[in-house]
């Protein structure tokens, strides 16, 4: 993925030589796919009334975990029984909905590589990203200068820019530009120890991001729809999502920014924060249960988790992602990451992190969907728990669930609801990992309630 970013040169004999070879094969994929889909039939059709099923692996590109010790457990792989023949007749001739996609995947990555290699932006989202001619304003140094920033965070700035119209009666279509300065203008040779420490943290949080969200796609996930790289800095471009995120919704914007929306700035209502707390659950269980390797974003909170035009939830953000394979029962970081407040103890205190982690994080937003509150608040300063996660337990322990929900939702007639989602948020906030729910337990206890 990086190699392909990084081609920038111009087009010359090597550059024609690569393209031939890349046409050459994508006509190879083509035919081999046709000959197989038809090989596979006829190869059923000739065994008559018994099928044997066999398990592919998904084909997904190897995953690093870099500056990371991988710690393995004694436990060899997981006892997986072959299913049993069953005398169902044979289906019809022609290549399976399987080849088709993968045919699909394939198409769509060589595109994508050979728009690549051209200009040195890599496209992974062609549906929103039609062309690399949309994105040329990024090659020119003023390029942002005349859109708005909507967002701030510790590696730059997020601009809002709209694509071209290309048809009449076309509905507009925006995207959103994260800048991610490779440094401050100096050399490498001139930066000082702290700030090679934060390039370097920078540069691996950028191939994380394109690594994990180049190829992962969910409904409840945010992709990474092209990568343009500059010689100061990295464009990471996405769909736009002009509800803004969830913590700018449920606070009205305290960040600095400007406003994405004007109408959901003013509160959610209990109804779309449960559908909130279900999306971000089905997201999850996803990157946990349903993805190969498993994938742990490190940083949910609700600045990371933005609402498209029907208010679904986009899990963003993967920074500080990392892939885990099943054989590994953690990973053991090189430093703590990650949010004050939502970053689950035995990570802070030992600095090995699991997908139990990211399930403290996501209690800790049940509680904030539920009491209006965030970790930060100065409320918790003037409590003896100092904390949202300890504060909320002693509550519900008290059996005063009233002091506990947001007075913005209460009385409304969900009262009962919320306080199931607020044992919820206490159950997935335990101290010991082992305690907390799986985040396919979560979404199945979460999708009860809204049902």
């Amino acid at each position: 993925m990086t190699a392909m970013a990084s081609t920038t040169s111009a087009p010359g004999k090597p550059l024609l030589v690569l393209i031939s070879l890349v046409t050459l094969l994508l006509v190879f994929v083509s035919t081999a796919e046709t000959y197989d889909g038809r090989h596979v039939a006829a190869r059923r059709s000739s065994l008559g009334m018994t099928r044997h099923v066999h398990h592919r692996r998904t084909a997904t590109p190897h995953r690093y975990v870099l500056a990371e010790k991988s710690n393995t457990t004694g436990a060899g792989p997981r006892n997986r029984s072959a299913p049993a023949t069953s005398p169902t007749p044979a289906p019809p001739a022609g290549p399976s909905k399987h080849h088709r996609s993968h045919k699909h995947r394939v198409r769509n990555w060589i595109i994508g590589f050979v728009v690549g290699t051209r200009s040195g932006t890599v496209i992974f989202t062609p549906k929103l990203i039609r062309r690399a001619e949309h994105l040329a304003f990024l090659e020119k140094d003023d390029g942002l200068a005349s859109l708005a920033v909507i967002g701030r965070g510790g590696c730059g700035e997020v601009y809002k820019a709209q694509l071209p119209v290309e048809r009449e009666g076309e509905e507009p279509r925006f995207i959103a530009i994260k800048k991610i300065k490779k440094h401050g203008g100096d050399t490498p040779n001139n930066l000082s120890d702290e700030e090679s420490r934060q390039l370097d943290k920078w540069s691996r949080q950028i191939q994380s991001e394109i690594r994990t969200v180049g190829h992962i796609r969910h409904r409840n996930l945010l992709p990474l729809a092209a990568h343009v790289p500059r010689p100061d800095c990295h464009y990471l471009v996405y769909e736009y999502m002009k509800n803004g995120s969830l913590h700018h919704a449920l606070q009205g914007g305290d960040d600095g920014t400007s406003s994405s929306s004007g109408g959901v700035a003013a509160g959610l209502s209990w109804p779309a924060r449960l559908r909130v707390a279900v999306g971000v659950a089905e997201g999850l269980e996803y990157l946990h249960v349903s993805h190969r390797p498993q994938i742990i974003h490190r940083d949910l909170k609700p600045a990371n988790i933005l609402l498209d035009d029907d208010l679904e939830p986009r899990i963003a953000d993967f920074g500080l992602a990392k892939a885990m394979p099943d054989a590994h029962t953690h990973v053991t970081a090189s430093n703590l990451a990650g949010t004050w407040g939502y970053i689950a103890p035995e990570y802070h205190q030992t600095l090995k992190f699991t997908a139990k982690c990211d399930v403290y994080s996501f209690g800790v937003i049940l509680a904030v969907l539920a009491t209006g509150k965030e970790p930060s608040d100065d409320f918790f300063k003037q409590t003896d728990e100092v904390g949202i996660v300890k504060w909320l337990r002693r509550v519900m322990q008290s059996g005063d669930h009233a002091e506990a929900i947001d007075p913005a939702i209460a009385g409304a007639g969900h009262d009962e609801q919320i306080v199931l989602v607020l044992r919820i948020s206490v159950f997935c906030t335990n101290d010991h990992p082992n305690d907390r729910p799986t985040a396919k337990d979560v979404r199945c206890m979460l999708s009860q309630i809204k049902n």
